[in-house]
């Protein structure tokens, strides 16, 4: 009677069958949880990479700031003490001719400018550094052709820093640190 019951193999289909739906089971649980921290890394790498292309366009504003400022020699003339432009807000009018950078970092209490862009806000501060063109000879520089000065003559260039920081969603942030020539 017990031989008869062990060579009986009713019921071993079930068992093969409950076994294989548990591994199934467990693939597919493995397969949906490495999806989603797929995207959340994905998601991540997203904000990331829009919170450094927001940096750096802070950063081109930034340039064609020091540009109208230099020409125009801030704007000492506009009433208050901040100055309005489409969607950036200068607060520091004489940021062209701020001290060097440091260790400064553009943050909420340390800024000369913020750009207003649509989905947050870029922090610009400026620092300067004059130094006399190295040579006796002429220097010609693009955008200059013809109108170069050399160390003999009393010229001069003054690196400006420019530095850029935005802070977007998931805890995304990114600093984008440029230099600009300023030949006199």
């Amino acid at each position: 009677m017990l031989r008869r019951k062990l060579q009986d193999e009713s019921g071993a289909a079930l068992i093969f069958v409950l076994l294989m739906l548990a591994l199934l089971t467990i693939v597919g649980l493995s397969g949906a949880t490495t999806t989603e921290l797929e995207l959340r890394i994905a998601g991540n790498e997203k904000a990331h990479q829009q919170a450094f292309y927001f940096a750096d366009s802070g950063n081109e504003v930034g340039k064609m700031l020091l540009e109208r400022g230099i020409e125009e020699r801030g704007w000492n003339d506009a009433a208050g003490d901040s100055v309005v432009l489409n969607k950036v807000v200068v607060t520091d009018k004489a940021f062209y001719l701020a001290p060097e950078l440091g260790d400064r970092l553009p943050d909420v209490a340390n800024r000369d400018a913020t750009v207003d862009l649509g989905s947050g806000t870029a922090a610009l501060i400026f620092g300067a550094n004059s130094r006399l063109s190295a040579g006796g000879a002429v220097q010609m520089l693009s955008g200059y052709e013809g109108k170069g000065k050399g160390a003999a003559g009393g010229g001069a260039w003054i690196i400006y820093d420019l530095r850029s920081q935005y802070d977007g969603p998931n805890h995304s942030s990114a600093r984008v640190h440029s230099q600009w020539l300023h030949v006199m």
